[in-house]
């Protein structure tokens, strides 16, 4: 396994070792319920397609034009969410098949509202991408890249349709926010969130006044 889709898992498994404190109410007396299955199927759905309406008429010169050497062309945004969805994907499938995870503390979790609040462009979700998930211009054309990226979600879709793990008994350390931990359903609320707040920023560029306005394909 590639280094990078070690760390996540490497964080959460050093946790184990430090000494809890008692609670009584922790994490594992939480189930992953069909509702919960039904709301990440949609979800993971909903937030694809709201990408795909928004890049579908674009044009090759569209989707590579950037503002500025210091800012995303579409074709770049789209490529870091496939590689978040991929590192995602492979975060969840090795965490789900792990042994029984040490109990948490519940406080130690955000709310799933408080995770959704991610889809929202704001400024403590601006930042820089980690090396890992920046871009590296992976595809050469916008139908490469689109199939790939449905690709991908469709077996996230996957997962979550036939997974039998109780998903919020399964967590990683968070990576940022209040929280320390975040349960595997939240993680992938967490993917939902990401693209919407990406959907968003593609729609920005589209708005941009010196976006190409050639003939739409």
């Amino acid at each position: 396994m590639n280094n990078r889709y070690l760390v996540p898992l490497l964080l959460t498994l050093g946790s184990f070792f430090s000494c809890q404190p008692s609670s009584t109410t922790t994490n594992n007396e939480r189930i992953w319920e069909e509702a919960d299955r039904s709301s990440l199927r949609s979800g993971l759905s909903a937030s694809l397609d709201n990408v795909l309406q928004s890049v579908a008429p674009l044009s090759e010169e569209q989707w590579n034009w950037q503002a500025d050497s210091n800012t995303w062309s579409i074709a770049l945004v789209v490529e870091h969410l496939i590689t978040h969805e991929e590192l995602f994907y492979r975060e969840v499938r090795v965490l789900s098949n792990l042994p029984n995870l040490p109990v948490q503390d519940e406080s130690k979790f955000a709310s799933d509202e408080a995770i959704m609040s991610y889809s929202e462009i704001t400024d403590q979700n601006r930042g820089k991408a980690p090396v890992y998930l920046a871009p590296k211009g992976r595809w050469c054309d916008k139908e490469r890249a689109l199939a790939s990226y449905q690709e991908t979600r469709k077996a996230m879709i996957d997962f979550v349709s036939s997974t039998e793990a109780n998903l919020r008994a399964y967590y990683t350390k968070s990576g940022r926010g209040p929280t320390e931990f975040r349960d595997l359903h939240q993680l992938l609320l967490i993917s939902i969130a990401h693209t919407l707040r990406h959907a968003q920023q593609i729609r920005g560029i589209v708005e941009h006044q010196e976006f190409p306005r050639g003939e739409d394909k």
